[in-house]
């Protein structure tokens, strides 16, 4: 009998097409499967005995991922070619939380957090399946278990480095949770989708009730923190860290460091993402990834970065792509019960940030030109069109606001 793991070994993680995204550790019956930290970047590992169950390989949106059949299994059909294409959506909006403390505290609006919190507190969901910190190394990343608001609020903003949060799916089965909402990138929502059509393991599949989506244009290397904290802030003893954040003050946000002995270092966003981490550290994975506003997502949210707004002196905002009847629920909800408040968003007007461009247009070269040389890559079962078209046609004013 073929050993599954072996194969999902030797045709994903050796050949460096694993996102890390947690699914096979997450969804693994007989809990075999556990991760170790290889360059300090996280990395599947068999510390159990495999079943030969294949669920892990199955599921896995490392090597395959069939954007067609996965697209006709959740919104019955499939997306028609379009000029930006941003996935199958039922509305655009821009969103954020009335609460100012989530707000302030979001990497930009705090809806995903707001939307969270108005599902726990309404029993819609039970607990959430999200990024945070080590709390022992608080300059690293892990996935965070948050059945309480307080976990949710210390969850807030983005991560810079990789967080495997698939991998604690079973282990909420295991805590007795029925309702699961994961946030996760778009990685993460393949896989969780793969899983559904797979149908196993059914009280899993089961239990996940909704998928936030998180717009992005890449995963970093924690190396490019380690080296953002030596080499731009002098700190050489990461143990002098107290609580760090990668979206810490003022919208939009930059990287804070907190120490030990009170002192608090910053290092400026734009500086760090433009001009050290984004163009140095990204993984090489998702240097291949089509997948730019987490596509198959129930809900799909990032930064909306308004032209008019001014760092420093506008609260932030948030883009939402509703995707799903279970998205238009949970964000139908929140504005009912006044946990945020939206306003029309014309979707197109997307496309002219960075990550579009990162996403659809360039990894979709970069994956045709890897391909044609023999090299690794991923199957999405789909040639992105990655043509330059020119975006300012759909800049388009939005249209009438409300609440």
């Amino acid at each position: 009998m073929k050993e599954f793991f072996n194969e999902l070994d030797n045709r994903v993680i050796q050949r460096g097409l694993c996102t890390a995204c947690g699914t096979c550790a997450g969804v693994c019956p007989a809990g075999a499967i556990d991760w170790v930290e290889l360059d300090g970047e996280p990395q599947p590992q068999l510390t159990g005995t495999c079943t030969n169950c294949g669920i892990c390989t199955a599921v896995c949106p490392g090597a395959d991922v069939d954007l067609p059949a996965l697209e006709r299994y959740v919104f019955g059909r499939v997306r028609p070619e379009s000029i930006p294409d941003l996935g199958y959506y039922r509305e655009a909006r821009v969103a954020w939380s009335t609460d100012p403390a989530i707000r302030k505290q979001g990497a930009s609006g705090g809806l995903v957090t707001a939307l969270l919190v108005y599902a726990l507190e309404q029993g819609l969901i039970d607990c959430a399946l999200l990024a945070g910190f080590r709390r022992d190394e608080p300059y690293r990343t892990e996935a965070w278990l948050a059945a309480g608001k307080e976990d949710i609020l210390a969850a807030a903003q983005s991560k810079y480095a990789c967080v495997p949060v698939n991998t604690l799916l079973t282990r909420a089965v295991s805590k007795g949770y029925r309702r699961l909402a994961v946030v996760g990138l778009p990685c993460q929502i393949h896989g969780l989708r793969k899983l559904q059509v797979l149908g196993e393991p059914p009280l899993l599949v089961k239990s996940i009730v909704l998928m936030v989506g998180l717009f992005c244009a890449s995963q970093f290397y924690y190396e490019g923190t380690r080296h953002m904290l030596v080499e731009h802030l002098g700190l050489m003893a990461q143990d002098e860290i107290a609580a760090m954040s990668y979206r810490g003050g003022d919208w939009p946000g930059h990287l804070v460091v907190e120490l030990k002995d009170g002192r608090r270092l910053t290092l400026d966003r734009h500086r760090y993402m433009y001009h050290h981490l984004m163009p140095a550290y990204k993984r090489d994975r998702c240097e291949m990834c089509v997948d730019w506003s987490a596509e198959l997502a129930d809900i799909s949210v990032g930064d909306y970065w308004d032209p008019q707004a001014r760092p420093g002196k506008a609260a932030g905002t948030s883009s939402c792509l509703v995707r799903t009847a279970a998205g238009e629920a949970i964000l139908a909800g929140a504005l009912r019960g006044k946990y945020i408040e939206t306003t029309a968003l014309e979707a197109p007007r997307l496309a002219a940030g960075v990550g579009f461009e990162l996403k659809k247009h360039a990894a979709a070269f970069r994956l045709k030109q890897r391909r044609r040389f023999g090299w690794p890559v991923p199957d999405y079962r789909r040639d992105t069109d990655h043509n330059p078209f020119t975006r300012e046609l759909h800049l388009a004013p939005e249209t009438k606001t409300g609440k």
